[in-house]
């Protein structure tokens, strides 16, 4: 959780229920609540150059974005346009390894091949504090948000597609509820959606996946409907 708020909460074992009511309601949540109000964190949470350098190269590569999504018109133009991934992870009020085996077997960024293997079926939750480092918890963003992206342009191919007018919201919780039926024979090694749902039991993950995905995928009428 951030410094200042108490981060959104999920049912774990029905999956993460803020992603079943639609993703924007959960962006405001985690954007309002909890950005604005958070102070810069203490001394033992700074990111060291190492860790700045690798976390850099994957915000930059990705693209990313992590300023809040505006809650207003007025926000638009008064809220910050832009939150580096670094910036964003080190300011999240949470304790990161300083080294992972993430790290340690130097793995450049998670996959299915890797994911289950290291994280997944690992005897230590992933969101407990001090096990994930700050640059694996990078890389689980980036892993995030490319999954949602591949859910969200499968079920749009799909012939149960929701049509051009509905948002952002709508289309990623009928995009998940895809992934789930699509993957929900596969074993947990493979299976995409799983992975995904892992994931978000981490507070930082969950959120910069949130707001990464919305500024990546949202659609334009989106910005105009705040």
């Amino acid at each position: 959780m951030m410094r200042g708020a108490t981060a959104p909460q999920h049912d774990v074992a029905g999956g993460a229920l803020g992603w079943r009511q639609g993703l924007r309601s959960l962006f405001f949540i985690c954007c309002e609540c909890v950005w604005n109000t958070m102070p810069k964190s203490d001394d033992q949470y700074r990111l060291n150059s190492r860790q700045r350098r690798e976390i850099d190269r994957i915000g930059q590569k990705c693209h990313f974005n992590l300023a809040p999504p505006p809650g207003s018109l007025d926000e638009i133009t008064t809220g910050p346009r832009f939150i580096s991934l670094t910036d964003f992870i080190e300011e999240f009020d949470w304790k990161y390894s300083d080294l992972d085996i993430i790290d340690r077997r130097e793995i450049k960024h998670l996959a299915v091949e890797n994911f289950w293997r290291y994280i997944g079926k690992s005897e230590v939750p992933l969101e407990e504090l001090g096990h994930l480092s700050a640059v694996t918890v990078a890389k689980g963003i980036e892993y995030g948000v490319n999954l949602l992206g591949c859910f969200i342009e499968g079920y749009v191919g799909s012939n149960q597609a929701l049509g051009k007018e509905a948002h952002f919201g709508k289309m990623t919780q009928a995009a998940l509820e895809f992934a789930r039926g699509t993957f929900g024979t596969c074993s947990e090694e493979h299976n995409w959606y799983e992975h995904f749902q892992l994931l978000m039991r981490h507070p930082v993950i969950n959120a910069g996946v949130q707001i990464a995905a919305w500024h990546l995928y949202r659609l334009p009428e989106d910005l105009l409907s705040t």
